[in-house]
């Protein structure tokens, strides 16, 4: 009897990741706004961390290129083979853990909304600090948060006790350990994709290709489902922005730090 081995998909690896645009949607009627707002805050206030050879780990289109690299000398940038893109010049292409670069050649490692993705994640870790150079530092952020995404690629969430075990054993100094996002970020957060949940995305996705002039696939059964759910899209672009600015409002000033989307790190190697 011959078995078929079902063949994983993964051209849609990080299909619908923030990586995937080449700039940060930080628009109130975005799903992933405060996702994208606690993100983008920890980015601004540490990218001055950065220095000399920067690798960005699982970049995508380089969305925060533009933050680091007036601190850094180079920027070199790495992805899964299977998703890269023909118009962007990557460095090292590679499936996590495994990272082709040469020991201690580079500063900074950058990597975000990526581990979470990787079956072995503190096994790239260790990647990262054969890859750095003695007292550089890898910028990271991973989720504790998220619905599925990414499947069937989508492995892990994360809290700080695991973070801080896992990166201190493998020989790391944590200089920065911040939450993204409070409490009622989460709850915001999650009533947001409870929405956008209730479509079929690739539907939606077909739709903006469509009008952006990008290639789309059955286009027409496309316009059709919107129509047939146009009542609720419409009521998703009336909630979404409120359920934003209310709950980021709230998060402000009631949000708890022991509930959290996510975890921004910076961590410096230990000199041997």
């Amino acid at each position: 009897m011959t078995i078929i081995k079902e063949k994983p998909a993964i051209n849609n690896l990080r299909e619908n990741a923030v990586r995937q645009t080449n700039k940060i949607n930080l628009s109130l009627f975005n799903y992933c706004f405060l996702s994208y707002y606690y993100l983008l805050k920890e980015i601004k206030k540490n990218a001055s961390s950065a220095k000399g050879i920067l690798l960005d780990v699982g970049c995508g289109s380089s969305p925060f290129e533009n933050y680091f690299s007036k601190y850094v000398e180079r920027y070199l940038r790495h992805e899964h083979p299977a998703v890269a893109k023909e118009n962007i010049k990557y460095d090292y292409l590679s499936e996590l853990p495994e990272i082709s670069a040469p020991n201690n050649s580079v500063d900074t490692i950058i990597s975000f909304s990526v581990l979470e993705h990787v079956s072995r994640p503190f096994e790239t870790l260790k990647e990262f600090k054969r890859i750095l150079k003695d007292d550089g530092v890898f910028i990271i952020s991973v989720p504790q948060y998220w619905h599925l995404h990414e499947e069937p690629h989508d492995y892990l969430r994360f809290t700080k006790y695991i973070l801080k075990e896992k990166i201190s054993k493998l020989g790391f100094q944590i200089v920065y350990l911040k939450e993204t996002g409070r409490s009622f970020a989460v709850v915001g957060q999650a009533f947001c994709n409870a929405i956008i949940l209730l479509f079929d995305l690739e539907h939606i996705k077909n739709i903006f290709n469509f009008l952006l002039d990008k290639k789309s696939n059955h286009v027409g059964k496309s316009i059709i489902y919107a129509i047939y759910k146009s009542p609720l899209i419409l009521l998703s672009i009336i909630l979404i922005p409120i359920i934003n600015i209310f709950f980021l409002v709230l998060d402000q000033l009631l949000g708890s730090p022991r509930d959290t989307i996510g975890y921004f790190v910076v961590a410096k190697k230990v000199a041997a």
